[in-house]
């Protein structure tokens, strides 16, 4: 998963950057609409956080062309112009989502998850997805109803949330720090053993320790993979 975030104000930048790298995600950042089209031609990103007024040009003006570029990735507009016509207006021509600053940390990085959401709901094919599927282990996300094999798996809500992060990545490793915050939130402490006990029951009904499928390191994380 990678993002590209297009903001010309430094200190906005780096407070963005070091959110998001708190978050594990993998994020470039340009400041000129030049090296923005030269990072969509070199890499393809998931979503693009573009700030409406770079080195003085209206971002929005190019949004057909970014479009043109990556047609499947989501956009969200930053801008001090709160105006509801402003919205409307970045939404109708392309934006999938619209932030006025100035803004909460948490606000951009719950917008940004939603974003990043659909595009894992969205197949190749540009239909929805309805399942999730690594080995014989899947997940109906439709029916909330997990099989491995025939067998189908009864979770708990917090294992079903932990099992759909680690289908939706395989091979990503998850602290434990970035699974307390996706999957209970930050009301927890690190110091809290929860992640510890539901990774433990949750590959107790996966199958013996060997067949889980769920690896993990001590002091690095949890991953969804093969054994060696």
């Amino acid at each position: 998963m990678k993002l590209l975030l297009a903001e010309d104000e430094p200190k906005v930048q780096k407070f963005i950057l070091q959110a998001f790298k708190e978050k594990g995600w993998g994020v470039d950042t340009t400041s000129d609409i030049a090296e923005l089209f030269s990072c969509l031609s070199m890499f393809e990103y998931e979503v693009l956080i573009l700030d409406r007024l770079l080195q003085g040009k209206d971002a929005l003006d190019y949004l057909p062309k970014i479009r043109g570029q990556q047609n499947k990735l989501k956009i969200l507009i930053l801008s001090a112009l709160s105006d509801v016509e402003d919205k409307v207006t970045a939404l109708s021509q392309g934006a999938d989502d619209y932030l006025t600053k100035p803004f909460h940390v948490s606000e951009l990085l719950a917008r940004v998850q939603v974003l990043i959401r659909r595009n894992e709901e969205i197949g190749s094919n540009g239909l929805k997805k309805y399942c999730l599927q690594f080995k014989d282990l899947k997940i109906d996300l439709e029916k909330q109803v997990a099989f491995r094999g025939e067998q189908k798996i009864e979770l708990s809500a917090k294992e079903f949330k932990l099992l759909c992060l680690l289908l939706r990545n395989p091979g990503r490793i998850y602290s434990k720090t970035q699974l307390l915050d996706q999957v209970w939130g930050i009301n927890f402490f690190p110091e809290s053993n929860v992640v510890e006990v539901t990774m433990a029951n949750l590959r107790h009904k996966l199958g013996s320790k060997e067949h889980s499928l769920i690896l993990s390191k001590r002091g690095v994380g949890y991953w969804l993979g093969d054994m060696e």
